[in-house]
């Protein structure tokens, strides 16, 4: 999907935190992957089931334009 790179992303930046020591750092980029994950998920799927109409999603909350995925 083309909205994952954000998760591989902050993969590379939790392995580099964790390597370097911070280990805080690197809990909260596990608490964000889980997000994006789920918020990606959850939006590329109702991008699927809403109208859109003008380059505006409509129909359902949390859909995304085309745009907005990349």
């Amino acid at each position: 999907m083309k909205a994952y790179w954000v998760i591989d992303i902050l993969k590379d930046i939790r392995q580099f935190s964790e390597k370097n020591g911070m280990v805080e750092l690197a809990e909260h980029l596990d608490d964000a992957i889980f997000v994006a994950a789920s918020e990606i998920s959850a939006r590329l799927c109702n991008a699927g089931t809403a109208e859109v109409g003008n380059g505006q999603a409509r129909g359902a909350v949390g859909a995304l334009a085309d745009n907005e995925v990349h």
